[in-house]
């Protein structure tokens, strides 16, 4: 499974999870600051990458009947550590196949 990090996702959890051996994108490094959320969106399904994000407002466009995605995994950043979302991201990306997290939201 493929993260696609949001530009509101800590460098400290992109790069956890990239020692844990995860495939991650980060909208930061890719230059995809200031976007859109839909942008990421997009440019998220094209990469075929799961959303990783703590931006509430994906999960009002995961509602949209209209938004197909490759999945989103929400972490409200003040209930969740950096240290329990590498763990939690990890365990998601080695359990659930990219078919599971198709339209699904998980949230940490």
């Amino acid at each position: 499974m493929k993260i696609y990090a949001d530009e509101n996702i800590e460098r400290s959890i992109v790069e956890g999870l990239r020692r844990r051996k995860i495939e991650v994108f980060s909208a930061r490094e890719l230059g995809y600051l200031g976007k859109p959320d839909e942008f990421h969106i997009r440019k998220a399904s094209e990469m075929k990458a799961v959303i990783l994000t703590h931006d509430i407002d994906f999960l009002r466009i995961a509602r949209s009947e209209d938004v197909a995605h490759n999945g989103i995994i929400f972490s409200h950043s003040k209930n969740v550590s950096i240290g329990q979302c590498i763990r939690m991201v990890e365990l998601i990306a080695r359990v659930l196949t990219d078919k599971d997290m198709e339209n699904y939201v998980e949230f940490l």
